[in-house]
């Protein structure tokens, strides 16, 4: 078993108000339900079963430590998407359930620029805001080979609003540097993905957070000062502006459940969902050259920002489609749907524009280029709308 630095592995201590509160209804025997909202590895990507994922061994810590309690097990990863996406599908992904406790993970994925500082921002603020008011817990994976991670962006929200954090950075990378681990491999065959040995040391360093915040709320009862052990109050989040443009707070996604487009061409896709890792269901399928999709944007669905979301596929042959906002000709944006990679298809995102004025907008998507007749459908899972 590979050991770690429970020091280094608390990238922020953080407030545990809402955690606390989380405990207390454990003790009390009371429904608890525990989310996870993530990538690939939080979906449990190269583990060996979904019970061996990080995200499973969290929540059997949970059943084991507080056997009385009724605890809901919600898992939410999905491969390859961001946390501009998560902003987008947190309401029907993670919000629905009426979670206690949410463990987000998107620091593999986002890339450690402005646009994921806020799209990072905007996620957890509609988490924190949102009626189920969860507990907040951050989780940043890393890179094994360079170190890379969004953590250094991401951690400035953690600080920012007392969110608890743990990095497998801090975890492990100084071992891996110094050769106490000298075969990264052992815990992760591509350098990115646990195997169920890198799975087990994830969720023992999220654990060994969660055993800290419980130490810490039982001291806390014991002694009745709740102050003492909790120095930052989640009701200063009220008081908080953003730190960034936090166009992301007000994500909306669009799909064939809650938005109809004109369809010339196009079919809506009408096959079953099996789960939320399932993710490439419930849009519009357009597959002949001069096919299109136009989305009328206006009333309750006035925009600042947009984005398509659609399947960028490593199928052959793959269609190309353009995209054209309030029917401006000279500025199409042309998208090739094939995906170079060979691990799967990607669901990716193309942020059309962000920032802009707060108007109706007219949105068309046309396949331009069907090689010969030949090529897949494109797939536009969703149109995603900022405010």
């Amino acid at each position: 078993m590979i050991s770690f630095d429970e020091k280094r592995a608390i990238a922020n201590h953080g407030d545990i108000t809402r955690l606390s509160e989380m405990y207390k209804k454990l003790e009390d025997g009371q429904k608890v339900t525990i989310c996870f909202l993530g990538g690939s590895i939080t979906q449990g990507s190269l583990s060996s079963k979904p019970t061996t994922c990080y995200a499973y061994k969290v929540y059997e810590w949970f059943k084991t430590k507080f056997d009385k309690a009724d605890i809901v097990y919600v898992n939410a990863g999905i491969g390859g998407t961001t946390s501009a996406f998560g902003a987008a599908r947190v309401d029907r992904d993670v919000l629905s359930h009426d979670p206690d406790l949410v463990i987000v993970e998107f620091s593999v994925n986002d890339e450690c620029n402005d646009y994921f500082y806020e799209s990072y921002e905007g996620l957890v603020r509609k988490l924190l805001y949102s009626e189920s008011a969860p507990a907040v817990v951050c989780l940043y994976n890393f890179f094994y080979e360079d170190g890379k991670s969004a953590e250094r962006l991401h951690s400035k929200v953690a600080r920012y609003y007392g969110l608890p954090a743990v990095s497998m950075h801090g975890a492990i990378y100084q071992d891996i540097l110094d050769g106490t681990i000298e075969d990264t491999k052992l815990i992760s065959p591509d350098g990115l993905h646990p195997n169920d040995a890198g799975h087990d040391l994830v969720s023992r360093v999220v654990i060994s957070l969660l055993e800290k915040m419980y130490k810490e709320y039982c001291e806390a009862e014991d002694e009745k000062s709740a102050e003492k052990a909790c120095p930052i109050a989640y009701s200063d989040i009220d008081s908080k502006s953003p730190l960034t443009d936090n166009a992301f707070e007000s994500a909306i996604r669009l799909d064939n459940r809650n938005f109809t487009p004109v369809l010339q061409g196009f079919e809506k896709d009408a096959s079953h969902q099996e789960c939320v890792s399932d993710c490439f269901k419930n849009g519009w399928l357009g597959q002949f050259q001069g096919d299109s999709v136009v989305f009328e944007l206006k009333g309750e669905y006035e925009c600042s920002g947009i984005a398509i979301q659609y399947d960028k596929t490593i199928k052959r042959p793959a269609p190309v489609v353009a995209v054209t906002v309030d029917g401006n000709n000279d500025k199409k944006f042309v998208i090739d749907s094939a995906f170079d990679e060979t691990w799967g298809d990607l669901l990716d995102i193309r942020q059309l524009f962000l920032h802009e004025e707060k108007k109706s907008h007219r949105i068309e998507i046309e396949v331009i280029n069907d090689k010969g007749g030949k090529a897949v459908p494109f797939n536009l899972v969703s149109v995603i709308i900022t405010r």
